[in-house]
């Protein structure tokens, strides 16, 4: 679902990113497995040992889960916003050449394996997964159908 806001006199369509099941499961089990290894390694260490050990797993347990949380994409009338956790980009609209459907493995601030393929600029390209598609097209100033023609197999 999209969502607009409007604040003071600009006004933006919110995204959020769609999450594939296996993205929830990794997010839910990595640190169950992590703390089930862990623990039963350091219950007689030292308190050095266990502060160490804590600050070299969080990472591992915490920037997952803000991947999960705040993976999304923000479109306003001039600039698309892609936040993933701790990292960001902006795309100006204008310099968008195509949108296509794209099922790529390619690391990228999409939690889901149905993406979209955005060219832009000279020769850069991003992957994201919006939840609706269809409207997330719309929002960027392309159209839907020529996505739908290109790659049929893929669900918008």
């Amino acid at each position: 679902m999209a969502i607009t806001f409007s604040l003071g006199l600009s006004i933006y369509m919110f995204f959020r990113s769609a999450v594939d099941p296996w993205v929830y499961a990794l997010v839910v089990s990595l640190p169950i497995l992590l703390i089930r290894a862990v623990v039963p390694q350091i219950t007689d260490a030292n308190s050095t040992i266990v502060i160490l050990t804590v600050a070299i797993l969080s990472p591992f347990i915490i920037i997952p889960a803000w991947l999960l949380m705040a993976t999304y994409y923000r479109v306003d009338s001039a600039m698309l916003r892609i936040q993933a956790g701790p990292f960001s980009w902006s795309v100006p609209l204008e310099q968008i050449r195509s949108v296509t459907a794209s099922r790529s493995l390619i690391s990228s601030p999409a939690l889901s394996m149905n993406r979209l393929k955005i060219e832009y600029g000279r020769a850069r390209s991003i992957l994201v997964s919006p939840k609706n598609k269809v409207a997330f097209i719309e929002a960027i100033g392309h159209q839907p159908a020529d996505v739908l023609k290109a790659m049929p197999h893929l669900s918008l």
